[in-house]
């Protein structure tokens, strides 16, 4: 541990009083010389938190936890060593530059100032909603109230950055500062605020700080854009930055943590809307994912709230999709998972308008195991009457559980040894049946993962590759306009894109439209891993949605289609003559003259073919 380390955890230690520390999570009761309370790390009856002000320490009798200040937020925050000094520092007004000026973190603006600009931005985002009466109609609509969009502070980013740069400017705020934040996009030179004409959800982390910020475009505005022949996602996030990482971070974690832990649970949802619905409706143990699946990094975060979650999905096949990738996630880790799908076509702030949080809480306390949850879709995906369908059934319930990461600590074996006696009971098939296919299974996945480890040791380090305008054009076409995806799939394959990223979203958009969705944003995005997600986001998020410039026409998805299938189908002819100019350099002409000359008759047959004119509808040779 550094010296800067140690003297910053000297000062927190010299700093922080720990009767008060505790006293802000619970409530303390003096005994003598001492302080008392309910211990929260066991279901503690009689007060058994003994609290020492002379040794700034606590000791539960009962259950043995203790420590000091320090400890104290690690376990009751449920976070890491650095991250708990982070907690107190930040409470104490203590710096932490001296820290981390010591360790190889990226250059750039100090997280201090990314959270003055974020807490600037978000006072003026809110500020700005009441001019805008169609963004305060449009939350209005999903059936919040003003003091719940107060509460959570709503606001409006007007299409006109202009003011906003220079408000900020006024204020001492720099670009640099405003793009580390991850308000300002640049594009061509020009910046601008990527969250222009859309309403604003501040996201903030455990303690309350904004973080980033959810932008969602209003349906009109969406609606015009599409006619213009301009598509944009539907909500876009901050990209990553210094304090968001949103694969670790859940909206509404900072108003939902007390109510979790009272709960013993934590409900997660997908939208913004629809949390700030359940907190309207009462359930204020309810936190929402970013835009982004719910993935293994997610699973920390939810148990800084409680180790029972709860996952709603939407009712529709994309829903129940999404709840199956889920399981993969969460069966091989220490949390205790429910699931609940609603009716077809609702989305929770659908349920709880229509319905009530009365019928909610129902839906939540006949939430499923993930099990019951695979058997259901099994019964709806096949007749369980069949005898041959039933047994398929059976192959594609435990091949889910055998795509599961093998932790230890995990119970998967205990849960493994349940989920086929159940099965052997509503299938009714053997037990040992159902046992050898999932040892056969089992030992399959075994090899792949295996597979999948000796490529990862045999790759070379990757080297940074600058996209190619072209791909990158098409990458964005095809985002843009999902439409077209059917059309250009025969035309460019994704192997033949050469930026490792856009080839692999290339991939992801064509694996969507094989599994028969239309491949929008939200739906491919799912596909990516974290890095390439925030890569394909960029390419929406880049796009200016603001009003066009005078005389300035968009060009229509079509002509830019045919464009780029020209200069492809050009560069698939290009790369197969060097192709064919290399075999014919390794090939001896006195050895082997008839393949010498074959290739030799097609080079010159192909050029003299001639490249394809650009904006031809040549189809390269494959």
């Amino acid at each position: 541990m550094s010296s800067a380390t140690d003297s910053i955890i000297r000062q927190i230690k010299e700093t922080v009083d720990i009767v008060s520390l505790i006293g802000q999570y619970l409530q303390v009761h003096r005994m003598g010389n001492r302080f008392k309370a309910l211990c929260p790390f066991h279901d503690d009856k009689n007060p058994s938190l003994d609290i020492n002000p002379q040794r700034q320490s606590y000791k539960c009798w009962s259950c043995g936890a203790g420590g000091d200040c320090i400890e104290f937020v690690r376990q009751y925050e449920r976070v890491e060593f650095p991250e708990a000094i982070r907690i107190l520092a930040d409470r104490s007004g203590i710096s932490l530059d001296q820290m981390k000026a010591q360790t190889d973190g990226p250059k750039g603006p100090a997280k201090s100032d990314v959270y003055r600009v974020l807490s600037w931005a978000a006072a003026y985002y809110k500020e700005a909603l009441v001019d805008h009466p169609e963004a305060v109609e449009y939350a209005h609509g999903r059936g919040l109230t003003d003091p719940f969009i107060e509460q959570f502070g709503l606001g409006y980013s007007p299409a006109d950055s202009s003011k906003f740069k220079r408000e900020a400017r006024t204020l001492g705020f720099t670009e640099e500062q405003l793009e580390a934040s991850g308000i300002l996009a640049n594009s061509e030179g020009r910046t601008f605020d990527r969250f222009h004409d859309r309403l604003i959800f501040p996201i903030h982390d455990f303690s309350g700080r904004v973080v980033g910020f959810g932008g969602r475009i209003l349906p009109a505005r969406e609606q015009a854009l599409a006619e213009q022949g301009r598509r944009t996602g539907k909500y876009i996030n901050s990209p990553e930055t210094s304090v968001f990482q949103k694969r670790k971070l859940v909206y509404a974690g900072d108003l939902s943590r007390t109510a979790a832990r009272e709960a013993k649970q934590v409900v997660v949802m997908e939208g913004y809307t629809d949390v700030m619905a359940a907190h309207q409706s009462g359930l204020s143990n309810v936190v929402g994912t970013l835009g982004t699946a719910l993935g293994s990094e997610h699973i920390p975060v939810l148990r800084q709230l409680s180790d029972k979650v709860v996952l709603v999905f939407d009712g529709d096949e994309a829903g129940q999709k999404a709840a199956e990738r889920s399981l993969e996630i969460f069966l091989g880790q220490p949390v205790d998972l429910t699931l609940v799908a609603l009716p077809d076509g609702m989305d929770p702030c659908d349920f709880l308008n229509q319905f009530g949080a009365e019928e909610f809480r129902k839906l939540i306390e006949r939430s499923v195991d993930p099990l019951q949850f695979a058997i259901d879709r099994a019964e709806s995906r096949f007749d369980l009457q069949n005898t041959e369908q039933a047994r398929q059934a059976a192959e594609w319930v435990m091949s889910i559980f055998a795509r599961v990461p093998r932790q230890s600590g995990s119970g998967l074996e205990m849960k493994v040894a349940m989920a086929l006696d159940r099965l052997a009971f509503r299938l009714r098939i053997p037990t040992a049946y159902l046992q050898r296919e999932w040892n056969r299974q089992t030992r399959e996945s075994n090899k792949r993962d295996q597979r999948r480890t000796v490529t990862e040791i045999q790759e070379p380090v990757p080297v940074v590759v600058r996209p190619d305008p072209l791909e990158r054009e098409l990458v964005e076409l095809l985002l843009n306009h999902p439409e077209m995806v059917g059309e250009v799939m025969p035309r460019v394959l994704a192997s033949e894109l050469r930026h490792p990223t856009l080839r692999m979203i290339t991939q992801a958009i064509y694996d969507t439209f094989r599994s028969g969705e239309l491949p929008e944003f939200d739906r491919v995005v799912d596909r990516l891993e974290s890095a390439e997600q925030s890569y394909a986001a960029g390419l929406l998020q880049g796009i200016d949605t603001g009003p066009l410039r005078e005389g300035v026409v968009p060009a229509e998805g079509r002509d830019r289609l045919t464009g780029i299938l020209s200069k492809f189908a050009r560069r698939s002819m290009q790369d197969h003559i060097a192709e064919l100019r290399r075999a014919l350099a390794d090939v001896d002409q006195i050895e082997d003259p008839e393949t010498h000359q074959a290739l030799q008759l097609e080079i010159r047959r192909l050029l003299a073919h001639g490249l394809p004119a650009l904006g031809s509808a040549f189809s390269p040779i494959r």
